[in-house]
């Protein structure tokens, strides 16, 4: 019999939620005491961990709201068949057959209607602009599946040469009309008034910002961005920061029309002070965090090793370059690095931006003329103790921009000093 992978009551009050994200994907092999998904509440990032080691199947997509104690997964150990598992009823009260046996699970609430596609077959109908209504899948009870999205494609012409260096480009960074292709973007927080549209640096991804966002209340909306070749995005590369800057751009329009505070950490730093030059956005504030392009020095040795290590123990000591206390880095924060390099597709592709933009160790992008030429005041927040990029950088910068220098500070001041840096964003959210 598999193991039941059920949705846990992680407060009082709680009756039912939905998964903030899965950390695992569907047929994978999982261990036992291994993180299988997130759940938001009002708190913090709640995770969920293995109960058993196995292969795990009917994973429940995060757009579904989910009971209490209800099945959201099964764990299949050596020797089980995906799909042997007790009888249950269909509606009728009829024992369900081999094909409905494995979605129908007590508590999951579904209407009934449209497709049900695996998060990763959303995910590539998304990018690729693709309908799934009318679709068949091939899936256990017809659920939509990759290679389903995949054969609609059509035009897609032979299968994709795994990332590399010289390939990077899994899914496309354009559209056919030669437009910019949308990025992965989340919501990660409900509220009123500007919402903030927030970019992670180098090597991260849009749960970056998770941690801060967790430290303190606020009643700002918080949209959080997965950049180019990172995350779930498209892991092609583009040519130059004005190109990706168009892609976030096409992506905050398809998620809001109007004014917006832009935050960004490190690379995203950098990336959001070009958006707030073009002029494209109705950026009423920017707040920058650790960010990069303020001068060419950047630790190239962190860059290669934290692509090359491939286990906790290598990876580890890489990591902790990035603060300025060791324990910030918690054990949930190296698995989800660990599981990036897990991927070997995901970790070409960080390879390939990263010769792209910081060659020979160097930062080739530089955004104090971009600085200089807005007419808002700018926030900067960095760390004296930074060894991924050096504080000394901050020095001359212009007029508008004012700087909080935060001391037994590293490179992550949104993860060291959460709090602080909400304060910083909301002071910037009210002036907008």
């Amino acid at each position: 019999m598999p193991t039941h992978v059920v949705y846990p009551k992680v407060s009082l009050e709680m009756s039912s939620g939905r998964i903030a994200r899965w950390l695992v994907s569907e047929g994978e092999t999982v261990r036992q005491g291994q993180v299988l998904f997130e759940i938001d509440n009002d708190k913090a990032a709640v995770e969920v961990e293995s109960p058993a080691t196995g292969v795990i199947h009917a994973l429940v997509d995060s757009e579904v709201e989910v009971d209490v104690g209800a099945d959201v997964a099964r764990i299949y150990g050596a020797g089980e068949t995906y799909g042997e598992t007790e009888p249950q009823e269909t509606a009728a009260g009829e024992p369900a057959n081999e094909a409905t046996r494995a979605i129908l699970v007590p508590g999951v609430r579904r209407s009934g209607r449209g497709p049900n596609p695996t998060p990763l077959a959303r995910r590539i109908a998304r990018e690729h602009g693709i309908a799934l209504d009318g679709l068949t899948g091939t899936g256990p009870g017809g659920r939509i599946q990759k290679t389903d999205v995949v054969a609609r494609i059509g035009d897609a012409g032979p299968a994709r040469r795994p990332a590399t260096v010289e390939n990077p480009a899994i899914l496309p960074a354009v559209r056919k009309d030669g437009s910019p292709a949308t990025l992965n973007a989340v919501w990660l927080r409900k509220g009123e008034g500007l919402p903030v549209v927030l970019l992670h640096g180098f090597s991260a991804d849009l749960n970056n910002w998770r941690g801060m966002l967790a430290a303190a209340r606020a009643d700002w909306p918080a949209l959080a961005i997965d950049l180019p070749a990172h995350g779930r995005s498209p892991h092609a590369v583009p040519e130059d920061l004005d190109r990706m800057a168009g892609s976030i751009e096409a992506t905050v329009a398809a998620q809001h029309d109007g004014p917006l505070v832009l935050a960004g950490h490190s690379f995203g730093g950098a990336l959001a002070a070009r958006l707030a030059s073009r002029g494209q956005l109705d950026i009423r504030g920017l707040c920058l965090v650790s960010p990069a392009g303020l001068g060419p020095q950047i630790n190239g040795a962190f860059v290669e090793g934290v692509l090359r290590a491939r286990q906790r123990e290598s990876l580890k000591p890489w990591l902790d370059l990035l603060v300025h206390d060791a324990a910030v880095i918690s054990p949930a924060f190296l698995q989800a690095v660990v599981q990036q390099r897990d991927d070997t597709d995901l970790t070409a592709a960080m390879r390939a931006f990263a010769e792209r933009f910081f060659p020979d160790g160097t930062q080739a992008i530089a955004i104090r003329d971009d600085l200089a030429r807005l007419s808002r005041p700018v926030r900067i927040v960095f760390g004296r103790q930074d060894r991924i990029l050096p504080f000394s950088a901050t020095a001359g910068l212009p007029g508008n921009v004012g700087l909080h220098a935060l001391d037994a500070c590293g490179h992550m001041p949104h993860l060291e000093y959460p709090a602080l840096v909400m304060r910083i964003l909301g002071e910037v959210c009210r002036s907008g």
